[in-house]
């Protein structure tokens, strides 16, 4: 299954409400024997109100919501639902906005960036990935999985200094950034421009304020992650999804090279 497909697949199921895992094993003597009373007056009178289970068990209400808990509901009415042969409804479940932005993100997203990112890369046999903070660690995982697949020279920077020293006119030098305002690039970029070297900046949120002299800019996305985050704060979700296309691309590529 590709993973676009898998991911919405996670997100619908998302959509539709929480799994359950019911486990009576996890009750007390003293729950169960509360919980048997009770679904069997659920069988009749699903209207049956957490004061008067408790009533009816010879329990405290905070000892019934204790045991409803413990066996994955909600609340109350979540368990009277599932035992009375009803479908339950979440009702504290908050929808997170990270999760419907990364649908979107999947649903619309535009394989040509893929296709513009590959005639670049393949240009160059030696490439350098670079990324500040949790970028970084996009940028590492990256290399990981490049090296999986191809046979270029690939190397992670985090300082200036050493990308300078590693760069040359084959190089093709990738920086990751979600906003491209948490550092200025500028010094880096112009540091590394006197030895020839392509630069490619990728970008996760769309912003046109940034004055950035370079050819290559890909922005991932045009659905933005809230402006209360800090740049660190923010995901790198998006990251990960471009960087698992990329290489799924790459794959599919070397194997049908293998099979001409």
């Amino acid at each position: 299954m590709e993973l676009k497909t898998t991911i919405i697949l996670i997100l619908n199921i998302w959509k539709e409400g929480h799994m359950l895992n019911i486990n009576i094993n996890k009750l007390s003597q003293l729950e169960l024997s509360v919980h048997n009373k009770i679904t069997e007056i659920l069988k009749q009178n699903n209207n049956l109100r957490i004061l008067e289970a408790a009533h009816l068990g010879n329990v405290s209400p905070s000892q019934i919501s204790k045991f409803v808990r413990k066996l994955g509901f909600e609340n109350f009415k979540q368990y009277k639902q599932h035992f009375g042969g009803q479908q339950i409804v979440p009702t504290s479940m908050k929808k997170s906005t990270e999760l419907e932005r990364l649908l979107k993100i999947i649903e619309n997203f535009n394989p040509a960036l893929i296709d513009n990112f590959l005639k670049i890369y393949n240009k160059y046999n030696k490439i350098v990935l670079y990324g500040l903070g949790p970028s970084f660690i996009c940028a590492e995982y990256f290399s990981y999985k490049l090296a999986l697949v191809s046979e270029k020279s690939i190397y992670v920077s985090q300082s200036e200094t050493y990308t300078k020293n590693l760069v040359d006119k084959d190089t093709l030098l990738i920086v990751f950034s979600v906003t491209g305002k948490f550092a200025s690039f500028n010094d880096l970029f112009n540091s590394v421009k006197p030895y020839g070297t392509e630069i490619m900046l990728i970008l996760e949120e769309y912003d046109n304020s940034l004055a950035l002299e370079i050819d290559n800019i890909f922005y991932l996305t045009k659905y933005n992650q809230s402006n209360h985050l800090l740049p660190f704060e923010k995901t790198r979700t998006v990251f990960f999804i471009f960087i698992e296309e990329v290489i799924t691309r790459l794959m599919a590529e070397r194997k049908a090279e293998t099979e001409d």
